[in-house]
């Protein structure tokens, strides 16, 4: 009796129980038959479940810049689009395959939307047959290989790869990367002769990743594989290992390219984040976060988004030591359980391919989502339906448990997949749904103010969404900006200019933060140049912030060379606030720099004292500049100290009292 999950791993070519040759053949062509109708039955499951799709809208985040909006994708398949695709990083990646895709949709379809998801669909029904097909031929089983894939289309996390056509590069990449380690497999089975199975597995490892670069890692899959379930590491382990990676150095050297090329069109576009904006130790601490919420999504799928929230703040410690320990003690479950290849397998296929999105190199915002999980999560699901499959064998009560459960599991995935789908008929149910289920998800606000802005009728609406998105925008930049100003009191400066940095990556306007940046750089050695072009900034954003333009000007009188530039500033800052001490003092410091300019810088700091008469950094100042001034040592005295009754800790001042009152 078949069960989806039998005893062990049969040889469904059922010819190989017959020594007659008729009987092999008829036997075998039973098998084959039954195995494509598992096949088309699947195929026709996956499609019946995500056709809904066909019949949603194009939505606000992503499909403008890939199809409605793009030019090239609208003028549809010519030698000049072709050429833009294969030369283009729009959208900082090099996706080439993915855009031709997109341009034969333009061509078959035209501008409505329900082409272009009818092949999404259809793309992903396929990846599910495939999958199908690559398990079979790898270990044999035919009914828990129909179990992976099966769960593999119908998972709920399968939906925003699909339903979103800017998405397309998921399935299209995966169909690549699934016939590549087909190619693989079947090279492998048939004993590893003659090339065309291994250029079919390379040729088709390329046009994967020029579809999606995320397949980066299908070499150490191949290299899993041959672990389990193709048993090659078992062959005369002595070197064994290395000469399997050696086979596979083609396989390497294209990932390495296409990491190399990525690299560059998302560094080009400011998509990468320096060490300095995202700290190595929380870069781990989300991926290790991260790893544990998929796992999380992968058993309990609900509340999914499309846009998960990044406020820039590391993982609480405690849900980081957690995840550690779990990944941890799973890891080193596997590990001991590595008689039964399919566990480490697994395992090691969810961590190993989860690794370009995971954040150890940040791209962009995003710490995780829902469509990072389409190819890596078929490790965690082989490894339950081999284990299972392992677990009740010879049991026959527990073997039709496990079938029950199974189905019951498929059945639940279906209808999740069905109510998230819904989710995704236009822009206005998906980020209202976003909303829903996520805090202060300021992206979800845009793209759904974007969309009430379709209809006149929704106008109102549309600028409430906006006015609720700068607000959430401004909250986080102001909350970066408050602990950045606490560290900076603290002297915890490096700490101080990661805070100011993310509020000015959060709100690029906020002048604030681009002044307090400069503070910090202007108290390092060797930064007054990174400071000037903060303080630069800040006024560019706001042009009558006095504070940013007497910081300038005193930054730049530091600078050898640059003493008339200072003056110039601080002069633009004395015509702001004419009414300020602070100010004319700061002018009267550049002045008395620059040679030819002391009685200048006298008359400033006479201004600043009338003022406010009690302005010590003007007493003092004025002081030190008369004690040089022959017969003016009365009025030299006083004003020094007048000026060290408000800062006794000046010991130049004291330095020249004591010399003025010793003649």
């Amino acid at each position: 009796m078949d069960t989806i999950f039998p005893g062990k791993a049969q040889a469904e070519d059922a010819g190989s129980r017959s020594t007659a040759p008729s009987a092999c053949v008829d036997r075998g062509c039973v098998a084959g038959w039954r195995v494509w109708a598992l096949a088309g039955a699947l195929c026709l499951l996956v499609a019946g479940v995500f056709a809904p799709a066909v019949g949603h809208a194009f939505i606000t985040y992503d499909d403008p810049a890939y199809v409605t909006g793009n030019a090239h994708v609208q003028a549809g398949l010519t030698w000049n689009s072709v050429r833009w695709a294969f030369s283009s990083m729009e959208e900082m990646n090099w996706h080439p395959l993915t855009w031709l895709s997109h341009m034969l949709d333009r061509e078959l379809f035209g501008t409505e939307p329900w082409g272009h998801h009818l092949t999404n669909v259809l793309l992903h029904a396929l990846n599910a047959v495939l999958l199908f097909f690559l398990l079979r031929r790898a270990t044999g089983s035919m009914w828990r290989s129909l179990f992976v894939a099966a769960l593999f289309g119908l998972h709920p996390l399968r939906v925003e790869s699909v339903a979103w056509v800017s998405e397309r590069k998921d399935a299209l990449s995966t169909i690549f990367g699934l016939l590549s380690l087909l190619a693989y497999v079947d090279w492998v089975r048939r004993g590893a002769r003659g090339v065309w199975g291994y250029a079919g597995g390379f040729l088709a490892l390329a046009a994967g990743l020029m579809a999606k670069p995320m397949l980066v890692t299908f070499p150490c899959v191949m290299l899993l594989l041959d672990y389990w379930p193709l048993r090659r590491w078992d062959e005369s382990r002595a070197g064994r290992l290395g000469r399997l990676v050696l086979e596979k150095l083609p396989f390497f050297a294209l990932s390495a390219a296409s990491c190399v090329v990525t690299y560059l069109a998302q560094n080009a576009g400011g998509a990468v984040k320096s060490v300095e904006n995202f700290p190595l130790g929380q870069r781990v601490a989300n991926a290790l976060v991260a790893y544990c919420e998929y796992l999380g999504k992968c058993f309990w799928p609900t509340r999914l988004a499309v846009l998960y929230p990044n406020f820039g703040e590391p993982p609480p410690v405690w849900q980081t030591v957690a995840a550690c320990v779990l990944l941890l003690a799973v890891t080193v479950v596997v590990v001991r359980w590595c008689r039964r290849g399919q566990l480490p397998v697994g395992w090691f296929w969810f961590l190993g391919t989860l690794v370009p999105v995971i954040g150890l190199v940040q791209v962009g915002g995003a710490t995780m989502a829902d469509r990072y999980s389409y190819v890596p999560l078929i490790g965690i699901f082989v490894a339950i339906a081999w284990t299972a499959g392992e677990a009740v064998d010879g049991r026959s009560r527990w073997r039709w448990g496990a079938c029950a459960v199974g189905v019951v599991w498929l059945a639940v995935c279906g209808v999740l997949t069905t109510r998230q789908l819904a989710r995704w008929e236009n822009s206005e149910t998906l980020f209202r749904h976003t909303l829903a289920v996520t805090e202060r998800n300021w992206m979800a606000h845009y793209n759904l103010a974007l969309a009430y802005r379709k209809s006149p009728e929704t106008a109102a609406l549309a600028e409430q969404e906006l006015r609720e998105t700068i607000r959430i925008i401004a909250e986080f930049a102001e909350e970066q900006n408050r602990r950045g100003l606490a560290l900076l009191d603290a002297g915890r400066f490096a700490e101080a200019e990661a805070r100011f940095q993310k509020a000015v990556r959060i709100k690029s306007d906020y002048a604030e933060a681009h002044y307090n940046l400069g503070r910090v750089r202007a108290r390092e050695v060797g930064r007054l140049a990174e400071a000037v072009a903060s303080y630069r900034e800040a006024l560019r954003r706001r042009p009558d912030y006095w504070e940013a333009q007497v910081a300038l000007g005193r930054a730049l009188a530091q600078q050898p060379g640059r003493d008339m530039e200072a003056i110039l500033e601080l002069r633009r800052a004395v015509e702001m606030r004419p009414d300020l001490a602070e100010v004319r003092c700061a002018l009267g410091d550049a002045l008395a720099r620059s040679a030819g300019f002391r009685f200048s810088a006298q008359a400033e700091y006479a201004n600043a004292l009338r003022l406010d008469p009690n302005y010590a950094p003007a007493h003092l100042a004025l002081g030190l500049i008369l004690a040089e001034t022959p017969g003016r040592e009365a009025e030299a005295i006083a004003h020094l100290e007048a000026g060290l009754r408000g800062q006794p800790e000046s010991t130049e001042a004291r330095a020249a009292l004591a010399r003025l009152k010793g003649r």
